[in-house]
C-alpha cells in the first residue's frame, strides 16, 4: 500500500484544495468521496476493469489512497 510519507502528502493536498476553495477539509473530502462512489458505480467495463486495479488499505479506499492511485495514473 501507501506509506505513511505519501499519505501525509495527499492530506497536505487535500488542505490546500480546501484553502483556495475557502471551504472547509470536510467538504473536500466529501466531495471526492461522493466522485468516487459515483465513478465505482460506472458500468462500463473499462472502468470498472481500471477501479478492480485499485489496491487499497481497508474496505473501503481513503481520499488519500485515491489521490495518490490517481496520480500514479497520470504518471503513467
Amino acid at each position: 500500500m501507501y506509506t505513511k510519507k505519501e499519505l501525509r502528502k495527499a492530506t497536505k493536498i487535500i488542505r490546500r484544495i480546501a484553502s483556495e476553495h475557502k471551504v472547509t477539509e470536510a467538504q473536500v473530502r466529501a466531495d471526492m468521496l461522493e466522485a468516487m462512489q459515483y465513478g465505482r458505480q460506472n458500468p462500463d467495463p473499462a472502468v470498472q476493469e481500471r477501479w478492480s486495479e485499485f489496491k487499497y488499505a481497508g474496505n473501503e479506499p481513503t481520499v488519500e489512497e485515491f489521490i495518490l492511485w490517481t496520480a500514479s495514473l497520470v504518471k503513467q
